[in-house]
């Protein structure tokens, strides 16, 4: 995915939008300011359906914090 990753912001950083460089900058400003649906955004990007969900996972994936544990913890 890194390379899927690498070669759409390097598209956008030839035609830039205003969007941002990152990828998910692009990615989110497709969806949300842009209006594209999934289906939409995979033709735009010429991916498959299946592809880009990965894409939008892998993207999710690294949102997502570490985990910190918390001694402690008691439960109730």
């Amino acid at each position: 995915m890194e390379l899927y990753r690498r070669l759409i912001e390097e598209q956008y950083e030839a035609r830039p939008t205003g969007c941002g460089a990152s990828f998910g900058e692009i990615l989110c400003w497709e969806i949300h300011s842009n209006g594209l649906t999934f289906v939409q955004l995979a033709e735009k990007w010429g991916v498959s359906l299946p592809t880009l969900g990965v894409l939008i996972a892998d993207h999710c994936d690294r949102l997502e914090r570490t985990p910190h544990v918390t001694h402690g913890y008691q439960a109730r």
